[in-house]
């Protein structure tokens, strides 16, 4: 059903009251149910938002609210290229608005009073009561078998039995909740009560009027002549006397028309003068003023001065003698023209039908004859009879070009009817393949939330039995053996105990997420950290196994530390090395495991596969003056003094992965060409750097430079202040020549 062509019995709803936005739902038609069409027409609940037309700006929100719950949209005999109905541009589901189409007011009105009726039962007297519930303006009465109606809803009156009529009866469900019957009958008028019997004239016995009895002639005004009383249904009319026989009634008809009925006997009426036209005020109205306007006349042709004088001279030579004398005794007759005689003849030999077949044998053999006759015969001059045939097998061929245009439009149709079909078909395979992946990676996901589960309880059980196992290594076992070589006489020394660090199943987080933990954890111990320097904190944690960090205040320092491993998740994964005795050992990291952090108090450096280092000192000097420092550089912290930090108790938040905090790494903001750019001046004047710590240096730089605020310069002032800044002694020859090159560093320049 072409919806956009029809007269819609929809629903009105405003569904904001403070924005005044209006919706219709359309419900029927005179044709039938349309609400599932509607749905698939308009997405997604087959409604249509309603805005203002540029004719009603300001009295929209009045009209809308006046029309009470139920209207119509009237789609009738719009312009194809009106566009009453569009794409809604402000269609956002998520944010509210899920009616994908809009339609212009102009073309909701209030219900008609003869197109759609609702029918309610109940009892003719019952028509008062019946009003308050109907929403139609008209509405009928359904008592048993029998309907009574219409009723009008604002002037009621007690019915009277309907008369039969075309229509068709609909039980609809609105969007109010209440179930209703409406009757729709299409341009028509609403069916009328029944009439009243009344007498038919034609059966009434006649009555024989009476002859008059004489009166004196006296004036007297004349009878007023009844008007024509409508003939009776199924009564002919009789306009002949059927007294009399067919001969008398033409001998009665065979009369001369009266003068009276030719107007051209009348009195010639002489015409009456024209009054001026009134001068109108131009105070009072504007348009056209209403004078007589003088009436242009086109200019007439000159005359051709050479057909005139033909013409003239034809004259005389035909009505006038010859203008020279002519000899005494001239015999002067009449010359009949030769075509009149001819046409003449040709009439009268036509005539006879015998000889017409004669005379066209006649004509037709006039030499040239047919030449003359076939432009007159095909209806123009100069056409040929081939070119008559051509012309015919061109229509032919345009016909039949046309009926192939047609052909390829339907074949057209066809093919996108065809091609919609298949995309519906691959949409909703699609669909529901979609469907059934959803499901299965949500039952995946189940599955390794239970296994990362199970994963972190045998952990933890693991944990516990390595702790039996230290407790016994460190306490009964060198009894037992210390026993053993007393009795046998030997002495060998035991030292160490296991420093374990035990990584756990984690799970996923985005930067934001991480920088708000990190941030937390500072605000918490009373230190408040940007942007800037939780991305840097960050990177290196992903990006640099060992990181040395320098601060006056140790102790803070290593609270700090573990608080942060505790918002993290790590306190498993998380050791602090005190002593020498301590010996790291790292368990096996599950996948998506948490990374092994170890945070150390001693001087000297030991590398350690797989766990990111972190060492503490109270002055740079401490951390630089190595050999492992000295070969390959690291970058170093310097943080001032901290005051006294409480102890965090440990979190119940979801510990976070080494994958998280590699995802950082996949940042690349800037290449290494723009970064030897900015610092070039700064590395040929300070002390140069290792081979792999120069590149993690520029890694630094083009991850922090879209994390930073402040992008390339930022992230290059961090990189000075970490790698550089702690390479070079204060007031070495390197330090001179760096420090007048850090006035675009604020940091660095602050920390020399």
């Amino acid at each position: 059903m072409n919806l956009d062509r029809c007269l819609l019995f929809s629903y009105l709803e405003e569904d904001n009251i403070q924005k005044a936005y209006f919706r219709v739902r359309p419900l029927l038609t005179t044709e039938g149910d349309i609400r599932a069409e509607a749905v698939q027409l308009w997405p997604n609940e087959g409604c249509l938002r309603i805005v203002p037309d540029r004719n009603e700006q300001h009295t929209f929100k009045v009209r809308m609210r006046t029309l009470g719950s139920f209207c119509v949209v009237d789609l009738r005999g719009q312009p194809a290229d009106a566009g009453k109905i569009r794409t809604n541009k402000n269609f956002r589901p998520d944010k509210g608005e899920v009616n994908q189409y809009i339609l212009y007011s102009d073309t909701v009105h209030p219900l008609p009073e003869n197109t759609f009726y609702q029918v309610v039962d109940g009892t003719a007297e019952d028509y008062a009561a019946a009003c308050e519930r109907v929403v139609t303006p008209h509405f009928f009465i359904r008592e048993g078998d029998t309907i009574y109606g219409p009723v009008r809803r604002d002037v009621p009156e007690k019915p009277s039995p309907a008369q039969e009529a075309a229509g068709m009866l609909f039980e609809l469900d609105c969007p109010d909740g209440v179930s209703r019957l409406i009757l729709c009958m299409e341009d028509s008028a609403a069916p009328q009560a029944a009439p009243e019997a009344k007498a038919d004239p034609a059966e009434q016995p006649a009555h024989t009027p009476e002859a008059p009895a004489e009166k004196p002639q006296t004036a007297e005004k004349p009878a007023p002549v009844a008007a024509d009383a409508p003939l009776p249904i199924g009564k002919s009319l009789q306009i002949l006397d059927q007294n009399k026989g067919f001969e008398e009634t033409l001998q009665t008809l065979d009369k001369p028309v009266s003068k009276g009925a030719n107007l051209l006997h009348q009195r010639e009426q002489r015409p009456q003068r024209v009054p001026e036209a009134v001068q109108v005020r131009t105070d009072s109205l504007s348009g056209t003023p209403l004078v007589r306007t003088p009436l242009r006349t086109s200019v007439p042709q000159p005359k051709n001065r050479t057909q005139e004088f033909v013409a003239s001279q034809l004259a005389v030579g035909k009505y006038e003698p010859p203008t020279h004398s002519l000899p005494a005794g001239t015999a002067m007759h009449a010359v009949a023209n030769p075509v009149e005689t001819a046409c003449v003849s040709l009439r009268q030999a036509w005539n006879a039908t015998d000889s017409q077949e004669q005379l066209l044998d006649c004509i037709l053999s006039l030499d040239g004859i047919r030449a003359r006759l076939e432009p007159r015969f095909i209806g123009g001059n100069g056409v040929t009879l081939m070119q008559r045939v051509l012309r015919d097998r061109l229509q032919d061929l345009e016909a039949e070009r046309l009926t192939a245009l047609c052909e390829l439009d339907r074949a057209r149709r066809d093919v996108d009817a065809y091609k919609d079909e298949l995309l519906n078909g691959l949409k909703g395979r699609i669909t529901r393949e979609t469907s059934q992946l959803e499901a299965c990676r949500s039952e995946c996901q189940t599955r390794v939330d239970e296994l990362k589960n199970e994963i972190n309880a045998l952990s933890a059980q693991r944990d516990a039995l390595l702790a039996k196992v230290d407790e016994l290594q460190s306490s009964a076992v060198p009894a037992a053996i210390a026993k053993l070589l007393t009795d046998a006489q030997m002495v060998s020394p035991m030292a160490g105990t296991p420093l374990r660090m035990t990584p756990i199943a984690g799970q996923s987080f985005d930067r934001d997420e991480l920088f708000a933990r990190l941030t937390g954890a500072c605000e918490a111990a009373g230190i408040s950290i940007d942007r800037n320097t939780a991305a840097a904190v960050l990177t290196l944690l992903a990006l640099c196994p060992r990181i040395g960090v320098s601060c006056p205040t140790p102790a803070p320092l290593a609270t700090l530390m573990h608080n942060l491993a505790a918002r993290f998740g790590w306190s498993g994964s998380f050791a602090h090395q005190i002593a020498a005795e301590q010996k790291p050992v790292s368990g096996i990291r599950p996948v998506d495991g948490t990374p092994a952090v170890l945070m150390t108090s001693l001087p000297n450096y030991a590398p350690l596969p797989g766990v990111s280092k972190v060492l503490l000192s109270r002055m740079n000097s401490n951390l630089t003056r190595n050999a492992a420092y000295d070969a390959q550089q690291w970058p170093i912290i310097a943080l001032p003094a901290l005051p006294f930090v409480a102890q965090e108790q440990e979190s119940d938040a979801a510990p976070v992965s080494a994958a998280s905090l590699a995802a950082l790494l996949d940042e690349n903001n800037a290449t290494d060409e723009e970064i030897s750019k900015v610092l070039s001046p700064v590395l040929s004047a300070a002390i140069p750097l290792s081979g792999a710590a120069r590149a993690e240096m520029f890694r630094f730089v083009s991850i922090c430079a879209g994390l930073m605020d402040g992008g390339l310069p930022a992230a290059a002032d961090w990189a000075i202040l970490l790698w550089i800044i702690p390479a070079i002694e204060r007031g070495s020859r390197y330090a001179q020549a760096v420090k007048p090159l850090l006035d675009e560093f604020p940091l660095s320049l602050a920390a020399m």
